[in-house]
This record gives structure tokens, C-alpha cells and sequence, in this order.
């Protein structure tokens, strides 16, 4: 593409281009599921108009809740945007260094000398290692309107592969909006990543263009070019929603081997947010792709989410209020008899695709217009009276179809209390 574009000038087609139309090639076989999960919620996930930017101590107290919650690695700033952001990171991963924390840090900086150095200072002043996360855009559409063209990018490439091996801080190259990159630009782009021997490299779908087959195709591609290479590369991929396809797409950048998949908590970041990472970690769990710990995961979110100014969804996968509830009489029928049965697991598991005792919640059967005796049985079989008391039960079903909303333990005890 030209580098002097003139403002009148018609964009060629392969501005248009996106790898959704790509059919994805067979790659080489790539160790399914053994990427681990990246946070991006105190970088990415504040670039958002309505997302509270945290206080020094509420980052570090979400530092912690990533670690317990089993994050290992996460993007904590972009120190070479002010000398404040710089202070920051440099506290962040000082606690990180002083902790002896199971995290490892990676910071966020352009293509330019400075920000590198930023990253770097971050490292030397804490003792630590840490990882440039240098990015670029790339995408034809990106090229035209910044009037860059391929050979500008290549060289901002170069030159910033070689900053980070002077400043010695390991570098990964980020593709912006690699999602619409065509494949001959990508393939300059990655004969740069071999010449300068970069190892690690992010692809980024920047608006959320991509469909689960569109992701496919462009992983399985850049596999498939790094290995007839012979040159190791560890692919990442960093997912947005704006098409409510990030979880997708990013379970599917896992299933296809990518070394780290990135998100934030609640799936926060600009427009529709970023891939949720939450939801990320508890599909992974229950698939048994790794092990966390979805307690400290539920305290990670509801600590969270106060402190950057967001509300969870009553009806949010695993972490909203009525996930765990329901006032069917079927469904409540099935619970009880799960309960009579003596298992925890099969009643978390009958009408539930989530355990609740996974994240210390249990099942909730509500009483409402709705309702059935079943549900007013497993309300007192578990309040410990007697369940089959046709007098009590139909003194509380006859309340629950006059209220519009589900009956409170208060208002089912005073029922109780009343009909003795």
C-alpha cells in the first residue's frame, strides 16, 4: 500500500479485507489447551469511558486476587505513557518482586525507544523480569488511514526487536487487528519476527471482527508458517467482543494451542469489552484444561467490580445473583429428588451446567406464582421441617400466586408461623 495516501484517493479492496472468509489450512499438531490465561484488566480492560481507573492499593489488592485466583501472567500498565503510569507499574511489580508472587508481569509499550526503555526501568528498579508487550497496527485498513505502509512497519519491527535486546527485556510483538491483516502482509510482517528472531507474538482481533472459523483459520496459517520455517514462535490472542464472540473465539485460540489467551475480569475494555477472563477460567476448569481456584475467582469479581465501577448482571454466567436460582416446579422437583439422594454433585450438577459449590454457592429453589409443592418441600427439607406437611405447603403455595415476585424467607417463615 501507498505511504502517501491522498485523502480522495479510493482504498484498494484489501482494506476490506478479514480472515472470516479464510477456509483454515491443517497445521502441525499443536498441544491442545496448554496455553495458560493472560490478564489484561489493568491495561486493556480501563480503556473503557466508564471504567473507574483503580488507586495504587486497589491495584495491588488485584494483583492478588489474580494470583490466588491462578493467573500467572498479566499486563499491568503502559509505563511510557506518563511519568505517573510509569510510577505505578514500577510499585506493581515491586509487590510482585517482594511477594515472591507466581505472576509474571508484561507492560505495554508502542514501537518507540522510549516506551521500551519505560518498560525496561520498570524491571531494573523491582529486580524483575519482565515483558515487553510492543504493538503495532498492521491491517490494511489500519495502513491506509494512518498513511503507513509495510516497509514502515517492518522497520518499526526491527527497530524495536533490537531496543528490547539492548535494554535485555523480552519482547513480544502485538499485532494490531491482525484479524483483517491480508496474508501478504503478514508475511512480510513474520519474515521480520524470523530475521530479528522474536519468539513470542500476539494476535490481536483490536475490534472484535472475528468468528471462531475465522480464528482458525488465521492461527492454523501463522502455525503452519512458522513451521515450515523451523522457527518456534509462541502465538497469543487477544480477543474483543465487540460481536459477542470473544469467549468463542478465544476458547478456540486455547483449543488450538496458542501459549497464552487473553482477557479481563468481567470482560471489561473499551466498546464491548474484552474476552471475559473469568469466563474464560471456568470453562477451562471444568473442562480440565488447567485447575483454578473458582472460590477466589468469585472474590476476585465481586472485588473488582466496585472498584472499577460495573455491576454484575444478576443473570452473568456463574458469577450473577440468579445463576443459581430458579422457581420451576420441574426443575425444583429434580433438585429435591438430587437431594434426597445424599450427592452434592449430582444436585449441583441436574439443572446446572456450572457447579455452585465450585464457587461456595449452592442451589436455590425460590417460591413463586410459578411454583409447585416440590418447591416448597426442598424449602423445608432443608430448614429442617416437615416436608410433606400438605397444610403448610399449601399455605405458602397460596401466598406465592398472589405475589409478582418470589416469596422471602422471612415471608415464608412468617407463613409457617401462622398456620400451626
Amino acid at each position: 500500500m501507498s505511504g502517501t495516501a491522498n485523502e480522495h484517493t479510493t482504498p484498494t479492496a484489501d482494506v476490506w479485507f478479514t480472515w472470516n472468509d479464510v477456509s483454515a489450512e491443517e497445521a502441525s499438531p499443536a498441544p491442545a489447551h496448554a496455553g495458560i490465561l493472560f490478564d489484561e484488566t489493568l491495561r486493556d480492560g480501563l480503556q473503557a469511558p466508564h471504567i473507574r481507573n483503580p488507586t495504587v492499593d486497589q491495584k495491588l489488592a488485584i494483583v492478588d486476587h489474580m494470583v490466588r485466583s491462578g493467573v500467572r501472567s498479566a499486563d499491568l500498565g503502559f509505563p511510557g505513557s506518563d511519568a505517573a503510569a510509569a510510577r505505578e507499574c514500577t510499585v506493581l511489580a515491586k509487590h510482585i518482586a517482594a511477594n515472591g508472587l507466581a505472576l509474571t508481569p508484561g507492560y505495554a509499550g508502542r514501537t518507540h525507544p522510549s516506551d521500551i526503555h519505560a518498560i525496561c526501568e520498570v524491571g531494573q528498579q523491582a529486580g524483575l523480569g519482565v515483558e515487553a508487550y510492543v504493538f503495532i497496527g498492521v491491517s490494511p485498513i489500519r495502513q491506509y488511514v494512518e498513511d503507513w505502509d509495510i516497509e514502515r512497519i517492518r522497520c518499526a519491527i526491527r527497530q524495536s526487536a533490537a531496543e528490547c535486546r539492548r535494554e535485555d527485556v523480552e519482547f513480544v510483538l502485538v499485532l494490531e487487528d491482525a484479524v483483517r491483516c491480508t496474508p501478504e502482509v503478514l508475511d512480510g510482517i513474520y519474515d521480520v519476527a524470523v530475521d530479528t528472531g522474536t519468539r513470542r507474538l500476539t494476535l490481536c482481533d483490536t475490534v472484535g471482527a472475528a468468528v471462531p472459523s475465522g480464528t482458525e483459520a488465521l492461527i492454523r496459517w501463522t502455525q503452519r508458517y512458522f513451521a515450515d520455517r523451523g522457527h518456534p514462535m509462541a502465538l497469543e490472542w487477544h480477543g474483543h467482543n465487540d460481536r459477542g464472540l470473544a469467549l468463542v473465539n478465544s476458547l478456540t485460540a486455547l483449543a488450538l494451542g496458542c501459549d497464552r489467551v487473553h482477557g479481563t475480569i468481567l470482560g471489561i475494555g473499551e466498546r464491548a469489552g474484552n474476552a471475559s477472563l473469568d469466563q474464560l477460567m471456568v470453562n477451562s476448569h471444568l473442562d480440565g484444561h488447567h485447575e483454578y481456584d473458582l472460590r477466589a475467582l468469585r472474590e476476585y469479581c465481586e472485588y473488582a467490580a466496585p472498584v472499577l465501577g460495573v455491576g454484575i448482571p444478576q443473570n452473568y454466567p456463574a458469577m450473577g445473583r440468579d445463576v443459581f436460582k430458579t422457581s420451576a416446579g420441574v426443575h425444583a422437583s429434580a433438585i429435591l429428588k438430587a437431594h434426597e439422594k445424599g450427592s452434592v454433585a449430582l444436585k449441583d450438577s441436574v439443572y446446572a451446567g456450572v457447579p455452585a459449590g465450585l464457587l461456595g454457592r449452592e442451589q436455590e429453589v425460590l417460591i413463586d406464582a410459578a411454583s409447585g409443592a416440590n418447591n416448597v418441600k426442598y424449602w423445608l427439607t432443608l430448614r429442617g421441617y416437615p416436608p410433606h406437611d400438605t397444610t403448610l405447603i399449601k399455605a405458602v403455595l397460596e401466598r406465592a400466586k398472589t405475589s409478582r415476585v418470589p416469596l422471602t424467607d422471612e415471608e415464608i417463615g412468617q407463613i409457617i408461623a401462622t398456620s400451626g
